[in-house]
């Protein structure tokens, strides 16, 4: 899989290159309308995995909100050698941060994670890739167990015609890196037959000037005999 992704996995690489090995103090991220899912996320939680973790701030606001193990996933070696050291920082919380893809995730026991944090990944792979993971993340949580996808905004026509946005193929677009370009219904569509979406939220960056979509959503709980 990672050879699909090369392109994806050096344009990271030279970005977490530039980041400082600095960490969150309090854990409020700066966007209101993250905090509240990230205050969802976290309710009641213990064991928190990040797929596409990056170098691992989300999981580290995670853990600023009483989380205790925390579990970071990214192709990216830069960004995992970040997130490494970063760990060292923090006061709080247990990290463990792979490099690696949905491959990381076969050997996992089922039933063994609290909650998953997808943001902006699952659109930034090919379908199918996609796909497996959310099979395995549905494997891997808990009932009841929760996830986070916070997915780009949909890109119309006019607007790849501005950016100068090819298409790979149907809604797979070759953005500078890779973008499977959904509606929102399509989202929900895709995620509907593993999980149950509880929220949806429009969430706005206002320093790039850009919505992104939110989905806050369970795996079903188990139905008791009789049921």
């Amino acid at each position: 899989m990672r050879q699909k992704y090369e392109n994806c996995k050096e344009q990271w690489n030279a970005i977490f290159k530039k980041e400082a090995v600095t960490v969150p103090q309090v854990k409020e991220t700066g966007n209101k309308t993250f905090d509240v899912a990230l205050d969802w996320l976290c309710e009641d939680t213990e064991r928190v995995l990040d797929f596409g973790c990056g170098s691992g701030s989300v999981l580290f606001y995670c853990a600023l909100r009483g989380t205790k193990k925390h579990i970071g996933i990214d192709m990216s070696e830069e960004g995992i050698g970040l997130a490494m050291k970063r760990k060292e920082l923090m006061k709080c919380g247990e990290y463990l941060f792979l490099d690696g893809s949905t491959d990381r995730l076969k050997g996992w026991h089922d039933e063994s994670i609290d909650a998953v944090v997808l943001s902006n990944v699952i659109d930034n792979m090919y379908p199918e890739d996609a796909k497996e993971l959310l099979k395995e993340i549905k494997r891997i949580l808990h009932p009841g167990g929760k996830v986070l996808v916070k997915v780009n905004p949909y890109l119309g026509k006019k607007q790849q015609q501005e950016w100068n946005i090819t298409t790979i193929e149907g809604n797979l677009l070759d953005d500078g890196m890779l973008l499977w370009n959904n509606t929102t219904e399509e989202w929900r569509r895709l995620l509907h037959p593993y999980f149950i979406i509880e929220q949806y939220k429009d969430i706005y960056y206002k320093e790039y000037d850009m919505h992104n979509r939110m989905f806050l959503a369970r795996k079903e709980e188990e139905q008791g005999e009789g049921r």
